[in-house]
């Protein structure tokens, strides 16, 4: 009642939507990063990996919810004067921010990339920035009720899907001492990251093991993973390497569980080689837009002022208001009705004529 009513005259009489958003200024003289609805962390450590990767350790503040292996958090840091968001996937256990207070990100950089082509000198020891409370459900399910943990499991990651891999593995082998893990890591090169890590792990733990290959040394990913007893099957990376995962355990029986970095994309006009064109009116302007993309990087490839954030439907700041027209949501599957509601551009796909307002 008193948020609503401080926020009401914060409208009426300081011309903000929020009075948190009003105050802000002033909290960060004395917290540095402070922002309403999300939390504080400071840098502790930056380390660069081979393949352009970063291992940022970050320090949050006590009030973070703890997050369970496997989730992500969207990163929030100020570069050049603008807040930039992006989602990593946290790859530190549970027992390792109790311990040490402190979370560990593998970031990948890209020298093109909005986001991780400025982070690289940017996040240093010291600098504050903001993270978001614990999501995702790609989370370890394979402890037997009955105590005896007996199920293997048999992890796959490809590339950057390590990251959750990480942490699952650093929080569960100690409390599953009765099953089996197998680590199958493929990566491109010889760019795997963290070895030094796994081989510490396979050295204390005699149910660990691990296999690192490339695209060169084993064309065919399914060829390490064991049929006899079924193992669950948890696998991390690109869409296309995901699917032959899910399509073999499938075929085999396998219990399979995933996390993909992207959203998959149905395809409007799958029996045509020609695209589907519809107009989005943005602010007025009309555009025109395939129906077999989603209307954020069309809206960035014609320069329009669209924000964006973590890219796959988690940090809403490619919110705006659609006040006509169909859109699918990709995270979902449900189309929209044709009337006035927020989207995200994100993970919108156009089935109709829009029209948007930011």
């Amino acid at each position: 009642m008193m948020t609503q009513a401080l926020n009401q005259f914060s409208k009426w009489f300081l011309h903000h939507q929020t009075f948190a958003g009003y105050v802000e200024p002033i909290m960060q003289v004395f917290k540095p990063a402070w922002r309403a609805g999300q939390f504080r962390a400071q840098v502790v450590s930056v380390k660069a990996l081979t393949g352009r990767f970063l291992s940022v350790l970050i320090k949050p503040t006590d009030n973070w919810p703890v997050h369970v292996a496997g989730q992500h958090v969207s990163l929030t840091v100020e570069i050049n004067g603008r807040l930039l968001t992006r989602v990593f996937t946290v790859a530190s256990s549970p027992q390792d921010l109790e311990k040490f207070g402190t979370l560990r990100l593998l970031i990948k950089t890209n020298e093109q990339g909005r986001f991780t082509g400025l982070i690289d000198g940017q996040l240093k020891q010291g600098v504050w920035c903001n993270i978001s409370a614990p999501s995702g459900d790609f989370v370890f399910n394979s402890l037997d009720v009955s105590a005896k943990f007996d199920t293997p499991v048999m992890f796959i990651a490809g590339g950057s899907g390590i990251t959750p891999i990480l942490a699952m593995l650093t929080e569960h082998l100690t409390a599953s001492s009765n099953q089996t893990f197998t680590l199958i890591y493929y990566a491109k090169k010889s760019e795997h990251q963290c070895v030094d890590e796994l081989d510490q792990l396979a050295a204390q733990f005699n149910n660990f093991s691990f296999f690192l290959l490339t695209r060169e040394q084993e064309s065919d990913i399914t060829s390490k993973i064991t049929l006899e007893p079924k193992p669950d099957i948890y696998c991390c990376g690109p869409s296309p390497f995901m699917k032959v995962i899910e399509d073999f355990s499938n075929t085999n029986g396998l219990r399979y569980y995933q996390e993909q970095f992207g959203l998959s994309i149905p395809q409007s006009n799958a029996n045509s080689q020609s695209d589907t064109f519809f107009y989005a009116v943005l602010n007025g302007e009309a555009h025109e837009v395939s129906a077999n993309d989603v209307l954020l990087p069309q809206f960035e490839a014609k320069q329009l002022p669209v924000k964006r954030g973590c890219g796959i439907g988690i940090c809403h700041q490619c919110q705006c208001i659609k006040t006509s027209g169909v859109v699918r949501n990709l995270k979902t599957g449900e189309l929209s009705d044709n009337g006035e509601q927020l989207i995200q551009l994100c993970i919108s796909q156009p089935v109709s004529n829009l029209e948007l307002h930011l």
